[in-house]
Parts: C-alpha cells; structure tokens; sequence
C-alpha cells in the first residue's frame, strides 16, 4: 500500500481527481450538499497525500537515489566512494568485483532499466533485492570494453545508508529470457501450442 500512496503519486492524483470531478458533477446536477462536502473531503484527502509524498521518501526511493549517485560516482572513476558502499560481510563475488574494479577507468557507467526493487524488514534488519540492466564502458591495462549486463544487487540498510553484500551479473537479456511469461510461451510452443 506505501507503494502506491507514496511512490507512485500520480495514481493518488488522478483517482482523486477522477471521484472529486465526479462528486463534484454529482453536486452541480443534484444540488445536494452532501455531494459537495465529499467532493471537498476527496480534494482534500488527494491533496495531503500528495504534499505527504513530497516529505516522505521510502525505502524503494532511497534505494534509486543510492543506484544512481553510485552510478555516477563510478563513471566520474570515484571508486574510493564506491568502495565505502560494500558491506563488511560481503560475499567474495563481490569483493573481487570490488578489486577488479581499482584497475578500470569508466568513460560511462549508468543504470538502464530498474526490473525491481524488493524491500523486506525483519528483526534482523532491512534488505533490499534489485534487478536491473547496467552499462559501463572504460578501460583496462590498454584493453577498452562497452558492456551490458544484467544485475542482480543485494543491499542492507546500516546507519542510514545502503551497502552492498550481494552481487551477481548475466547476459543482459537475462530478466527478459527468465521470466515466467516467455518461458511459458516458449514451452508452448515447443509443444505445439496446446
């Protein structure tokens, strides 16, 4: 329910809008008071949520804000700062990630499409999985590469702040050929379409 009241406004809006034109409409035809205090109460209600978003940023956000200052920082080869964002348990995939990157100079590192970010909160603290597509161009000992890929990130929230204990990369078609949907379709029609 957070998802839809505080980081997705626009639903909040336009379904507000759509019932206050609509109690309002309701009032101008039928001239009934109670038509146009709800209406008020429905511009009202959509009006705080949507001055409420403005002040409250969710977890989901913070970790977009997080991917993308992180995907700058790299491109600007800042990786000391990126460094600073990994876990002190993370797995050994992603410390020798974190190695290998020391020897890379970024011309581009961006984020290009977010499939998901899921955020759970248990007793032992808050987690977030994402997975999205990436690219990086740059260059190593003389060797220069542009890469897509697929990303598979696990974060914990500490002090605040996100850091990463989890890593994983593939193909960059990966989410699209894994989904449920096209593998069902795929299966399909290797058996005919039955």
């Amino acid at each position: 329910m957070n998802t839809i009241f505080f980081e997705q406004p626009w639903i909040v809006g336009a379904f507000g809008t759509v019932i206050t034109i609509v109690t309002l409409y309701g009032w101008v035809q039928t001239g009934k008071p109670v038509a146009l205090k709800t209406g008020i109460a429905f511009a009202l209600a959509t009006l705080i949520l949507l001055i409420a978003n403005l002040f409250i940023v969710t977890d989901a956000e913070q970790v977009r804000t997080w991917l993308a200052s992180t995907a700058s920082e790299l491109q600007n080869n800042d990786i000391d700062n990126v460094l600073k964002k990994l876990s002190p348990d993370c797995s050994d995939r992603v410390t020798n990630v974190a190695e290998r990157m020391k020897s890379v100079k970024f011309s581009i590192a961006k984020v290009t499409k977010i499939h998901s970010i899921e955020v759970q909160s248990d007793k032992e603290g808050v987690t977030a999985q994402i997975r999205m597509n990436a690219f990086v161009a740059g260059e190593s000992n003389g060797i220069s590469a542009k890469i897509p890929r697929w990303v598979a990130l696990t974060l914990e929230k500490k002090n605040h702040g996100w850091l990463i204990t989890d890593f994983e990369d593939k193909e960059p078609q990966h989410e699209f050929m894994n989904s449920s949907d096209v593998t069902d379709a795929f299966s399909k029609s290797l058996q005919g379409g039955r």
